[in-house]
């Protein structure tokens, strides 16, 4: 016959898996994954990156995706970001990445890939341009349909250097942060039954 002490104990420590479960798939479900295929045709995650990143979804005929590169150039040049240009249509040979890159001057720092079917889906990308800045900490600052000026993305620019989080796309973080609360609210009332439980055991003792 178990014991009740040890009885208490495999209850609490099946509590905090439980607890320690909810914390995790908490994690997962408030995580934004990029997927792409790089140009070696190996998985990449633009989450795996550091710094400020502005990945611009296109396709190299598009028109006004073009017509975006100069604001793009000017955004790199003044500002320390990372750029990812992802076509939305896979290509096995790179040839018409290469021809685009080359053709528009575009700087070798920028990096050149093909987004995944799981990251199109994400994103319903069934037009371009789109662009979507993400913060040093891979939260999204904001998700933009069609051609932008340098003002627009200049601004969303100095909001995730500043942590500007009120301005932040509500669509991408408002059910994140609210996830995270509850998260922690669960967690607070976990570890206080339990402190509780064994502040009480310590005065029956005495």
């Amino acid at each position: 016959m178990i014991s009740k002490d040890r009885t208490s104990k495999i209850v609490i420590t099946f509590y905090l898996a439980i607890l320690l479960c909810f914390s995790i798939l908490g994690v997962m479900a408030v995580s934004v994954n990029i997927t792409y295929w790089d140009m070696e045709d190996e998985l990449a995650d633009v989450i795996d990156h550091d710094g400020i990143r502005v990945v611009v979804f296109f396709l190299p005929t598009c028109p006004h995706c073009i017509d975006e590169l100069p604001v793009l150039k000017q955004i790199d040049s003044n500002y320390n970001v990372s750029i990812f240009m992802l076509d939305i249509t896979y290509e096995s040979t790179n040839q018409t990445l290469i021809d685009f890159k080359t053709n528009h001057v575009l700087s070798d720092n920028w990096t050149f890939g093909y987004t995944t079917a799981d990251t199109n889906a994400y994103f319903d990308l069934f037009s371009v341009p789109r662009i979507v800045i993400l913060d040093n900490i891979s939260r999204v600052v904001d998700y933009m349909r069609g051609l932008k000026t340098y003002e627009t993305l200049e601004i969303k620019i100095l909001d995730a250097l500043n942590y500007n989080t009120e301005n932040y796309n509500p669509d991408y973080n408002d059910d994140s942060s609210k996830l995270i609360r509850n998260l922690f609210i669960i967690i607070g009332v976990g570890i206080s039954a339990v402190v509780v439980y064994f502040l009480v055991k310590t005065f029956v003792k005495k």
